[in-house]
């Protein structure tokens, strides 16, 4: 019997099958978010720079995006139960490492490997489902594997929160461990070893370009935002070299029979639109939630867990559109729906840059929920609108690809605000800085905690004050503070700014170039290949 056959059977056990591929994709989709609370502690444990902590979330992004699609590959050859358990087994083993990291340095490494195992389980667990589930029950099987998708977004910084609070920010890590081995012997015990008679093969050279040409893309922008500014070789050279290896994938893809991101796919119109509007509002979202976790905890001076509830309204926010998104296509059309999505973004990126060092979090939490509002009403359709014009053999590449275009808005939109962050902050700051022991300038200069901490670090003598300077640094002090807020402020209105001119160029986008109304024969197909609430938070 072949794998279609199977597929029009219902599986005796899905039910307890759906639930175990849910909670595996809880698991890696929390460790997209469950870290932005802990950038704080990071920082002040491991003396990390700006670019350092950039590093550190987007490692763990672009293994997970580069290396979906190959996967899910591996799955149809060896066995999807397999697969999943040796990714689940690997993901535990390198958090536990990743949560005893000495320096920033080994906590990269420690992510990327981890996105390597979590890339095993949005293809896998995807097929074991479509293969468990007859044709007629298959779009709600979906729709709530999806809602795990967002419980896991929410419940990140909420989790990760009440963990930094309570222990150190390894643990943010470590719960992972017996996470992922309750899902291993849920996987072992419940889920059927299916594969594919007809195996794809595994496209190494397109999976080599692309991690190769966006992990160099992305250092060179994150490096943009260090100390020497953008014209550097240092800079300008991996973003050349990037430049050539995403063209040398675009020229490999074409010819390959299984190519890793089957970019061919970007000439169609309705899918380059989709990929586009889920890479920008994804690159706005996140790109400004690393900044404003900053100004949640360092500026405002909120614990980790108290952040990571000021995080929740744009889930809800998400949550609420993200459900009722398909009824809005339905009447509206995506174009109109996903455009209003991204302009309810950009109003709330707008609103944050009105924010001051004592605004009230009413007001923030508010302009969480507008921004939620948006970003929920532009994944789902924007999602659906990509996947209509794939055909049905090439869904699963279809798939990958519109999944790479968002994962790739996560990584650049923290690479680009955290660099313009960096930037302006300490070209803000200036010669201010210099009240500081010379030694402790450098580094203290290039964001908010660094200054604070080096401050904090010269009142205990650490940099071996004479009584009298202390006292003349302890009496300017003050000032330093009341700079380095300012400089702050100053540098996260321009980063709203980036967001939301980034929200209303997919805005542009979508009013362009997607459909303007749904058909009417299409909604079952539309909640089956992007069902509703697929996306209600930050990934």
């Amino acid at each position: 019997m072949t794998e279609t056959d199977t597929t029009l059977r219902a599986h005796p056990r899905r039910w307890a099958v759906l639930a175990v591929m849910s909670f595996c994709m809880f698991i890696v989709v929390m460790d997209n978010t469950i870290l932005v609370v802990a950038l704080k502690s990071i920082q002040q444990s491991l003396s990390a720079t700006n670019a350092q902590l950039q590093w550190a979330l987007d490692a763990y992004t672009l293994t997970y995006a580069a290396l979906m699609f190959s996967t899910g590959v591996l799955g149809d050859r060896f066995g999807r139960r397999t697969v999943l358990i040796c990714g689940m087994v690997f993901f535990a083993v390198v958090s536990t490492a990743g949560a005893w990291s000495a320096d920033t340095a080994q906590l990269t490494l420690w992510r990327a490997l981890m996105g390597i195992g979590a890339a095993v389980v949005p293809g896998c667990s995807m097929a074991v489902i479509t293969t468990a589930f007859p044709p007629a029950e298959r779009a709600k099987a979906i729709g709530l594997w999806s809602v795990a998708n967002g419980i896991g977004i929410a419940c990140g910084p909420v989790i990760g929160g009440a963990l930094v609070g309570t222990f150190w920010w390894g643990s943010a890590m470590l719960v992972n461990v017996p996470l992922a081995v309750l899902a291993v012997i849920a996987i072992f015990l419940l889920v059927p070893n299916t594969k594919d008679p007809r195996p794809g093969r595994l496209d190494i050279a397109g999976v080599g370009l692309s991690i190769a040409g966006v992990g160099l893309l992305v250092y060179g922008v994150i490096g943009g935002g260090e100390p020497g500014g953008w014209l550097r070789a240092q800079v300008l050279g991996p973003i050349a070299v990037s430049v050539l290896l995403l063209a040398a994938l675009g020229w490999h893809s074409r010819r390959a029979a299984n190519p890793a991101l089957d970019l061919m796919l970007l000439r169609t119109k309705k899918f380059a639109a989709g990929a586009a509007t889920m890479s920008t509002t994804f690159f706005a979202v996140n790109g400004a939630s690393f900044v404003l976790v900053f100004y949640v905890q360092i500026l405002r001076g909120f614990s980790p867990l108290a952040s990571g509830l000021l995080m929740l309204p744009v889930a809800v926010g998400a949550a609420l559109t993200g459900q009722r998104s398909d009824v809005l296509v339905a009447r509206f059309g995506s174009a109109a729906v996903v455009a209003a999505g991204a302009i309810a973004l950009c109003a709330g990126c707008i609103g944050f840059t009105l924010l001051g060092a004592h605004t009230s979090m009413w007001v923030f939490a508010v302009l969480q929920f507008v921004a939620g509002l948006g970003f929920g009403a532009t994944l789902a359709p924007s999602m659906a609108a990509a996947l209509s014009v794939v055909p049905g053999d090439r869904s699963g590449a279809g798939s990958a690809l519109a999944n790479t275009f968002r994962q790739l808005g996560t990584a650049l939109g923290v690479a680009v605000l955290g660099s313009s962050l960096g930037t302006v902050y300490r070209d803000r700051l200036g010669a201010r800085i210099d009240i500081l022991p010379e030694p402790a300038r450098a580094e203290a200069g290039n964001s908010l905690g660094s200054t604070l901490l080096a401050m904090g670090q010269a009142q205990t003598g650490a940099h071996g004050y004479q009584p009298a300077e202390l006292a003349e640094f302890s009496r300017r002090a003050p000032e330093l503070v009341a700079a380095a807020h300012s400089s702050f402020l100053t540098a996260m209105q321009v980063t709203m700014v980036i967001s939301a001119v980034v929200s209303a160029i997919a805005a542009v986008i979508a009013m362009l170039w997607l459909p303007r109304a749904t058909p009417r024969e299409r909604p079952s197909a539309w909640k089956a290949t992007a069902p509703v609430g697929s996306e209600v938070g930050l990934s």
